[in-house]
């Protein structure tokens, strides 16, 4: 899912996110992994849009393999409420999960091996 201009701005308002609207890979760009907490809250408020809430999850993967990369650990106690995210709407994240899953990659991303758990 591609998602759309107004809805990448909208998500970066609600995230004060540094988005000028010029960026080329916006859920690269704007991963945090000192957010992650704060955008698997936002993921899960009632008022956000369900195109709001799927592209907030490339984000929300990115930042965690991010994290993982920054303090060279496997997973924490954040991975399984992620999976469960994943799981629970997988048919509208198949392109996502399958993107950082790298299914008969060697050269793979650090969420990698937890991506093809899900």
């Amino acid at each position: 899912m591609i998602p759309k201009k107004e809805t990448i701005a909208a998500l970066s308002k609600k995230l004060s996110l540094p988005y000028k609207g010029t960026e080329q890979d916006w859920d690269i760009e704007m991963a945090d992994s000192s957010r992650i907490n704060e955008f698997i809250d936002l993921y899960h408020q009632y008022d956000l849009a369900f195109e709001e809430r799927g592209a907030l999850m490339s984000p929300i993967i990115a930042s965690y393999d991010d994290f993982l990369n920054e303090n060279n650990v496997e997973r924490d106690y954040r991975w399984e409420a992620i999976k469960a995210m994943l799981a629970k709407d997988r048919i509208h994240f198949v392109e996502l999960i399958n993107y950082w899953s790298l299914y008969n990659e060697t050269d793979i991303f650090r969420i990698t091996p937890l991506m093809r758990t899900v």
